[in-house]
């Protein structure tokens, strides 16, 4: 199995989370590690915009290809319990509080005899096409621990109507009965057995993702320069081999950049090995943001990057040089309150005009660079036109 990018991972690792903070909501007295609703509520709000076209593809598309017919009750009962964190005391609380977090209009009747909530422009299902199902569990869910909240008594509610039934309205109805509370006596869920699903859907999801950073973690330690994260040129050779053979089928060009950071070392010594890493760091991000899609970049030695550009002849190589060391130039890293700003030497040297082989194109890119150093700082130099810029 290969993971292929960070994205994946990242996926895997909010998996496993949200199937463990479902878990944990299905568990009778389990001690929560996640934020409580009032920190959630107080965070400012550019951290708490969501999609809703996200959470739709969450409650009704990720949680039931993993859970089945299990994912509407579950969403059900954990909305419930996560209710009663709101401290709501009222009705008009409850209906306000829908409005804020754009969850749709609410309206709630409540009598001794029912309780009768409607949902207006819902936002699990407006504007969906029906499906001929009920969709609105998380909303139902709310609903319900709020009302018990409120009322001191218990309340299952069904939805009867809903935009996925074709209805205009969601509606949810409990009716109260022989024993205390508004109950819905068709609806039966069983808790304990999606607790003990989700318990074995944690633990698989928890050894899957072990297994993903440990190989994540062997794959970066072979492919990664630990300091900066970009390619070592072991890495990059094997992509530039590939790179070669294609551009040696259809005639076209690659511009190999040998770049070495002037004044590197004397910032080194002056603010010690952390600081020189910090800069570089910064320098190897900065350089990577300058470049397209396509290019690769590594870092060759100490203080020297080694960039290949596909596609790229000496015109195209010339405009970006100017373009990519004019922006580094302006590179400011602080520093233990020190401000670092290094220029860069460059030797270019382009495939096939200058040679065919890796080894070849890298060792005239790095001759040139010294040529091109010897002329001025921030200066670059081409093998074949080894006049500089």
């Amino acid at each position: 199995m290969a993971v292929r990018s960070k994205e994946e991972l990242s996926l895997a690792s909010v998996f496993m989370h949200t199937l463990s903070n479902l878990l944990a909501l299905t568990a009778a007295e389990e001690p929560r590690s996640w934020p409580t609703a009032a920190q959630l509520a107080a965070a400012p709000e550019h951290d708490l915009v969501a999609s809703p076209v996200l959470f739709r593809m969450l409650q009704l598309a990720v949680l039931p290809e993993v859970l089945g017919e299990n994912a509407g009750p579950t969403i059900y009962l954990a909305a419930k319990r996560f209710s009663s964190a709101l401290e709501l005391t009222s009705i008009l609380a409850l209906k306000d509080w829908f409005h804020e977090m754009h969850l749709g209009d609410l309206e709630v009747e409540i009598d001794e005899e029912r309780v009768l909530v409607k949902l207006q422009h819902c936002l699990t299902c407006h504007g969906l096409p029906a499906v001929g199902s009920p969709l609105c569990d998380f909303e139902r869910g709310l609903v319900d621990g709020a009302l018990e909240g409120i009322t001191g008594t218990e309340v299952l509610t069904k939805e009867t109507m809903c935009w996925g039934l074709g209805d205009t309205v969601c509606q949810f109805e409990g009716y109260a009965g022989e024993a205390p509370g508004y109950l819905y006596r068709e609806d039966g869920y069983h808790p304990e057995a999606q607790r003990r699903l989700l318990g074995v859907i944690a633990q698989q999801s928890e050894v899957a993702l072990d297994n993903l950073n440990l190989i994540a973690e062997r794959r970066a330690q072979e492919t990664r320069d630990p300091l900066t994260g970009l390619y070592n040129f072991r890495h990059l050779r094997e992509h530039v081999a590939a790179e070669i053979a294609r551009a040696g089928r259809y005639g076209r060009h690659i511009t190999f950049v040998m770049l070495d950071l002037d004044d590197f070392q004397k910032a080194n010594e002056e603010a010690g090995r952390e600081a020189g890493d910090e800069i570089l760091r910064h320098w190897a991000a900065a350089l990577t943001a300058q470049l397209r899609g396509a290019d690769l970049v590594c870092r060759y030695g100490a203080d020297e990057f080694l960039l290949v550009l596909p596609e790229t002849a000496e015109q195209q190589a010339d405009s970006a040089l100017v373009r990519v060391l004019g922006a580094m130039h302006e590179l400011s890293v602080q520093v233990d309150d020190r401000q670092y700003v290094l220029t860069a030497a460059a030797g270019v040297s382009i495939y096939p005009d200058d040679g065919k082989t890796v080894e070849e194109l890298v060792a005239k890119a790095a001759t040139t660079m010294f040529t091109a150093r010897a002329t001025g700082k921030g200066k670059f130099a081409f093998y074949s036109t080894p006049a500089s810029t």
